[in-house]
């Protein structure tokens, strides 16, 4: 769910600071706890197989506690980097209140911006609409830094969850693995960006994979009756389905490149099932090329006829080999998006 403004108009940097500072005192505290632990946890004059044993046992909590201390450390880190860019946005957030109270705006907790003006008497058509004007004008600035202001706070977001140690929420570590994560910086672009321009860098996305995949694509529909669905491909129809819902999240990134996977997928069985004389190109070799092997394509063949649906089993719908193929080329491209590639996306639709 996108952040809104009402939610970021009660941030303050402070706490964070004061959290890292927290962090950093149990750091200290855990840090001398474990290098006493490993320097005198076990006696040195104390020897067999009963102290082996405890020297083993010592190793394995000392490693624990190593990896612990890492994971505080990470949380220390984004809680510090996270304090100056909410500061900024407290003051952006504050700018954008004083003006609009300034010059009669208020804005509501949903970003939008509306007129509380009682417009003056006009001697003029020409002054009326001079007016007019200039309030559209102080409007469209509002609402600009607005989108800014929301834009950091998502990179912000993104920031601090990243700093959320691996093994303390089980669902982001599933998120992690199979699906990727957008960086910081790039959710902060994802943010800045309007529907339309979302909508066409997904364009452009879905052109060039079907370019460098072989693939022809008819139709790319945003289908609102999707429900909790992502995505979509129909091969019968050669269209790509995607969820208008999810437009907010960069995450609907790796859909697109899961999806058109999945296009590759069979693109790849009928390729290597393709009949040719010993003169002709083998249109496999493209794919091989690419990493994919003759035994993958027969081994999603299989699976394809045999494809279990999500609703029927989830856990055979999510381990089936096309399923876990298209998810590892979506986490790799959305752990690997960068702000200038979702530009470059958006300068080659145009």
């Amino acid at each position: 769910m996108a952040i809104t403004f009402g939610q970021v108009k009660t941030w303050k940097a402070a706490p964070l600071g004061d959290a890292g500072d927290g962090l950093k005192v149990d750091l200290r505290k855990l840090e001398t706890s474990r290098d006493e632990l490993e320097a005198n946890g076990v006696a040195k004059s104390w020897t067999g197989a009963a102290a082996d044993a405890a020297r083993g046992h010592r190793d394995a909590l000392v490693a624990q506690l190593s990896s612990h201390i890492t994971g505080k450390q990470q949380m220390q880190k984004a809680l510090y980097a996270a304090e100056p860019e909410v500061e900024a946005i407290e003051r952006l957030v504050q700018g954008i209140l004083d003006r609009a109270k300034t010059n009669e705006f208020t804005v509501g907790d949903d970003g939008s911006v509306t007129s509380t003006a009682t417009p003056p008497q006009f001697k003029s058509r020409f002054e009326a609409e001079e007016w007019g004007n200039s309030r559209q004008n102080i409007a469209q600035e509002l609402a600009d830094d607005i989108t800014d202001a929301l834009a950091k706070a998502a990179g912000v977001d993104q920031l601090l969850t990243d700093g959320i140690p691996t093994g303390t929420d089980q669902g982001l570590d599933q998120t992690r693995d199979q699906r990727g994560m957008a960086s910081p910086a790039t959710a902060e672009r994802w943010a800045q960006l309007t529907d339309d321009e979302k909508r066409a860098i997904i364009d452009q996305k879905i052109k060039e994979l079907a370019d460098e995949y072989g693939l022809e694509v008819d139709d790319i529909i945003w289908d609102g009756s999707l429900g909790s669905t992502n995505g979509s491909w129909s091969e019968g129809e050669r269209t790509v389905r995607l969820n208008p819902n999810n437009l907010d999240n960069p995450d609907i990134l790796h859909t697109v490149a899961h999806e058109l996977r999945h296009a590759r997928q069979h693109e790849a069985i009928r390729d290597n099932n393709d009949f040719q004389f010993w003169w002709e190109d083998d249109p496999f070799d493209m794919h091989e090329e690419d990493g994919i092997t003759e035994e993958q394509a027969e081994e999603w063949e299989d699976n394809f006829d045999d494809y279990k649906p999500s609703d029927q089993d989830f856990d055979a719908y999510y381990n089936q080999p096309v399923e876990a193929d298209a998810r590892k080329s979506g986490r790799e491209y959305l752990d690997n998006l960068t702000p200038a590639e979702l530009d470059r996306l958006l300068k080659e639709s145009k």
